[in-house]
Parts: C-alpha cells; structure tokens; sequence
C-alpha cells in the first residue's frame, strides 16, 4: 500500500532555520517595541501626577495663607447703609433701600410699609422699640425711660408727658401764648389760633381775655 503524504522536496536542514530565526526576529522585535511603549507610559503617567499634585499643593496653599490672614487680622465687615437723609421739613428721616424716599420719623414703625421694600417696618428696626431704631430718629425724654419720634420734638404737643420735647432748651422760643396751659397735651405754649376761641387753655384764662391773634 503506497502513501500519498507529500513531504517538502528541495528544502534543506539550514534553510529551515532560517526562516524560523527570521520569524522569531521579527516577533522579538515587536515585543521589546510594545514593551518600550509600556514603559515609556510608565514613564509618563507619574510626571503628569506629580505635576497635578503639586497645582493642587499651591491652591490648598494659597487658601490657606487667605484664611490665616484673615483670622489673624480680621475679616472686614460689611459696612451698613447710610440711612440718615433730611425730610423736606429740615429733620432727620430714613432713606429708603432705593436711596430716593426720605421717610419722616413718625413713618417708622407705624403697620404701614413706606419703603417699596418694607425696611421700614422690618424686625431690624422696629423689633426693640426704640433701640432698634436709628437713633437720629429718637428723642429720649427727660426721665430717659420714654421716648418719641425726633420729628414730634418741638411740635406744640406733650409727646413726653413731661414737656421735656417741648422744653426751652429744645426748642425755639414759642411763637403763639406763653401760659401755664390747662390741658395735659399743652405744654406752656399754645397756637395763637387757640386765642379768644371761647375756650380755656391757660389756667389764668389769658388766653381768651389778654392773648392777640
């Protein structure tokens, strides 16, 4: 029985290790250049980390440095806003947020909201009566327990209780009678319109029988 197995016929021995030393260069070669390319990765990758680090080291450093100076010296606070205006009747009033409106002292505090944003009726000012308020808007009395709006001082009535708004001291000289008034809203000054109206306003009746209008 013959065999149809066909074998190489020319080759020979060193022929054959040739071609497998030269397949065997080649797939050497590939290995040392993927293995160059691995570690050159290698290389790189820990440059790169080092380099982030130390952007990351600066900032935390600078943060920090901003937060101990700030400790050390103090943070500046945030300045307030200047209220004080003067109304058109020549007192002290509060400026509204909008920096136009100028409210009068009798203004603040009163349920009604003035100020197109309500400061001046918010709990900053009116939450401790009167020493939330400005105090260019307050006048404390004479027995420094009472008080009343800065623009009722010298208005002709006893806001006080004890004429101490409406003192010499405090106020110009009286433009209408000087007596020794009747009524407990009067002070020792009356409105010349009080004058002769067939009421007593003076305990000496002066006011009807020796006041001119």
């Amino acid at each position: 029985m013959t065999s149809n197995r066909i074998y190489p016929s020319s080759l020979k021995g060193g022929d054959v290790t040739s071609v497998l030393s030269d397949e065997y260069s080649q797939f050497g070669s590939q290995m040392f250049l993927n293995r160059d390319k691995h570690e050159g990765c290698r290389n790189c990758c820990p440059r790169r980390c080092l380099l982030i680090t130390c952007v990351i080291l600066l900032i935390l450093g600078a943060l920090a440095a901003v937060l101990a100076c700030a400790i050390l010296f103090g943070i500046p606070p945030k300045q307030p806003i200047t209220r004080l205006c003067k109304t058109t009747s020549g007192t002290n009033g509060f400026l509204c947020d909008d920096r136009r409106n100028c409210l009068t002292s009798t203004h603040m505090c009163n349920g009604k909201v003035d100020c197109s944003n309500g400061e001046d009726e918010s709990n900053l000012y009116c939450g401790d009566l009167p020493h939330s308020l400005p105090k260019y808007l307050v006048f404390m009395c004479g027995n420094q327990r009472s008080w009343t709006y800065i623009d009722e001082k010298c208005d002709g009535k006893n806001n006080c209780g004890d004429c101490s708004d409406e003192s010499e001291l405090q106020c110009p000289a009286c433009s209408g009678w000087k007596c020794v008034t009747v009524f407990f809203s009067d002070c020792d000054c009356i409105p010349k319109s009080r004058c002769r109206d067939n009421i007593q306003d003076c305990s000496d009746m002066s006011d009807e029988k020796n006041c001119t209008m």
